[in-house]
C-alpha cells in the first residue's frame, strides 16, 4: 500500500500534566477522519517525535491504529537517531497492525551516504519482505541529505521501499527520486508545492498544515488529481496563504492553538518548544477564517 493524497502528520496532544492525552489524540483522528484526509502520520516531526520517549510513540502510534480502525491508512513514523530505537519502533508498528512505516534519516552526526544506505537496510531486514516501507528526507532538520543514488539503490534492492517522503522545497529532486524505479512513489513535504508537484507525478502530500485546514489541502489534492488546473492553481494559493500564516509548520504550538481553534483542543507543546503567543495566535487564525477555506 503507498500513500496517496493529502496525509496528515498528526500533532501530539498533551494534557495539563504534560502527558499524551490518548483522548484528545482519538478525538484528533476522528476530526481529520470526518474531513476526508487520505491518511494519518503519527510520531512525525509535527508529532514531536524527538521529544518523546520510546514507550510514548508506541502508545501514539497503538492509539491511532486502533482508533482508526482501517478507515484510511495509517503510516507510523519510526525514525530516531539510534538505529536500535528505529527496529525496536518498527517491529512495534507490523505488531500493532499499522499499514506501513517511514524513517527520517539519522540526525545530529553528519553520515556518509554509505552510513545512510546501512541504517536503512537494517531497518528493512527488520520487518517482513512485503510491509511497506517510505524513507524520508528533510536535510534542513537532520543535517543529512540522502541523494538520489542512495534511494534508487535501495528502491531496486528493496521492492517493499514503496517511495520516499521529500521535505525539500525542491520539484527537480522529486522528480529524480520518482525515477529510482517504476511506480515509485514521492510524498511531498512542502505545502507549497502541492499542486506542481502532483501534476509532475508526486503522489499527495504529508501536510502538518492541513491539520488546521484539512478541507482545503484535500480539494486542493483533489483538483491536481483530477487535472483541473486553474482550479488547482486557485486553491494552490490559497493554501500558501495558510502555510505562511501558520508559519508553515515553523511553530507546532500555533498548529495546536489552530485546531483548538477547530475545536479539537490537543494541549499545548512540550519543553523546550517555545508555546505561542495566544494572542498572535489568535489574530493568526482570525485572519484564515477571514479566507473561508473551512
Amino acid at each position: 500500500m503507498r500513500l496517496k493524497g493529502i496525509v496528515v502528520p498528526i500533532v501530539t496532544p498533551f494534557d495539563d500534566t504534560g502527558q499524551v492525552d490518548s483522548e484528545a489524540l482519538k478525538n484528533l483522528c476522528e476530526f481529520l477522519i470526518e474531513k476526508k484526509v487520505h491518511g494519518l502520520y503519527p510520531c512525525g516531526t509535527t508529532g514531536e517525535a524527538v521529544l518523546l520517549t520510546t514507550e510514548e510513540r508506541k502508545l501514539v502510534a497503538k492509539t491511532v491504529v486502533e482508533h482508526t480502525a482501517g478507515r484510511v491508512p495509517v503510516y507510523i513514523h519510526v525514525g530516531a537517531a539510534a538505529t536500535t530505537e528505529v527496529v525496536e519502533l518498527s517491529k512495534h508498528a507490523v505488531e500493532i497492525g499499522a499499514d506501513g512505516i517511514a524513517a527520517v534519516t539519522p540526525f545530529y552526526f553528519g553520515y556518509s551516504q554509505e552510513d545512510l544506505i546501512r541504517y536503512y537496510e537494517q531497518i528493512v531486514e527488520a520487518i517482513p519482505s512485503d510491509y511497506p516501507f517510505y524513507l524520508y528526507n528533510i536535510p534542513g532538520c537532520t543535517g543529512n541529505d540522502l541523494l538520489p543514488p542512495a534511494v534508487k539503490y535501495l528502491a531496486e534492492k528493496y521492492p517493499n521501499i514503496v517511495g520516499i517522503k521529500n521535505s525539500m522545497p525542491d520539484l527537480l529532486r522529486a522528480q529524480e527520486y520518482g525515477e529510482s524505479r517504476a511506480g515509485f512513489s514521492v510524498m511531498l513535504g512542502n505545502d507549497l508545492l502541492i499542486a506542481p508537484g502532483v501534476f509532475v507525478g508526486c503522489d499527495g502530500a504529508v501536510s502538518g498544515n492541513a491539520q488546521v485546514a484539512p478541507e482545503l489541502f484535500v480539494k486542493l489534492y483533489e483538483a491536481a488529481e483530477a487535472g483541473d488546473w486553474d482550479a488547482a492553481l486557485a486553491l494552490q494559493k490559497q493554501a500558501s496563504t495558510v502555510a505562511k500564516l501558520l508559519h508553515n509548520g515553523g511553530n507546532l504550538s500555533l498548529f495546536k492553538y489552530g485546531l483548538a481553534h477547530r475545536g479539537v483542543p490537543v494541549g499545548d507543546v512540550r519543553e523546550p518548544l517555545g508555546k505561542m503567543c495566544k494572542e498572535e495566535a489568535a489574530k493568526i487564525m482570525a485572519k484564515i477564517d477571514e479566507l473561508g477555506v473551512y
